[in-house]
């Protein structure tokens, strides 16, 4: 859970917002999390995150507003 939270901190805190490290969050879900209510509420964030893309994608803010909300986390100050 720490790596999965190092890398969704990554993204909220905009260091980060490449397809590269969600493909990595995926992937983290999938071996750690499968079939959990956590992965239910990443799935199809992860699976459709598209920077800049538009509906039915999942943009950054939108991929943001998931991490948060899935892990409970905000921003760093």
């Amino acid at each position: 859970m720490e790596k999965l939270k190092e890398l969704a901190q990554e993204f909220i805190d905009d260091r980060d917002r490449s397809l590269r490290l969600v493909r990595e969050i995926e992937s983290i879900l999938i071996v750690e999390f499968l079939e959990t209510d956590l992965y239910e509420a990443l799935a199809e964030a992860v699976s459709l995150y598209c920077p800049g893309g538009n509906l039915p994608y999942f943009s950054e803010s939108d991929m943001k507003n998931a991490l948060q909300e899935a892990l409970g986390l905000s921003p760093s100050t």
